[in-house]
């Protein structure tokens, strides 16, 4: 009996571990090239917001759309992009967690992200060895923080130390006449 359990146990803890391996890659290589050291990259991490309704829990967070124009494939996969030292057009996005909701639900989302408004291009001069933390803040039209009211999400950059290196005048939204 107490091999069987040992075993259970043994065998529950290598699947967690497998499933927490798969369940987060590293960081987005967006710089080309031979593969760096982590100390001669910069690393550029988008900010996670926590948002709760009656029942739920969400997790809202800044992903990257693209770098220098090139365009982040399953970019909903990455926390993290690794750049090399210099300056870089980094686009990103405010991404709405809509949990297991289905129907219309991820087809806003996705409708979202493309939108003008919830998305910007941020010049970044990234510096080896150094973490970048893009910031957002979503404004809405209304009392209720529903993505049906979202207007517009105004960006920024912060170093690791706090310090604002890109700023919110910079990734501010301005509506188009």
């Amino acid at each position: 009996m107490m091999g069987t359990i040992t075993r259970k146990t043994t065998l529950l803890t290598l699947l967690l571990t497998l499933a927490g391996c798969v369940a987060t890659p590293g960081p987005y290589k967006a710089y080309e090239g031979a593969e760096m050291r982590p100390a001669q990259l910069a690393l550029v991490t988008g900010e996670s917001y926590v948002r709760r309704d009656i029942l739920n829990v969400y997790m809202d967070r800044i992903r990257f759309m693209s770098v220098d124009g090139r365009p982040i494939e399953n970019s909903e996969r990455f926390n993290e992009i690794q750049l090399a030292p210099g300056y870089h057009d980094v686009t990103v996005y405010y991404s709405w967690d809509m949990g297991v909701q289905r129907g219309l639900a991820p087809a806003l989302v996705n409708y979202a992200a493309n939108r003008e408004s919830i998305r910007r291009t941020l010049r970044l001069h990234a510096e080896a060895g150094k973490t970048y933390i893009v910031k957002g803040d979503a404004v809405f039209v209304s009392e209720r923080r529903e993505i049906v009211s979202l207007s517009h999400v105004d960006f920024w950059i912060e170093d690791d130390s706090g310090r604002v290196v890109v700023s919110r005048d910079e990734g501010r939204y301005i509506a188009s006449p």
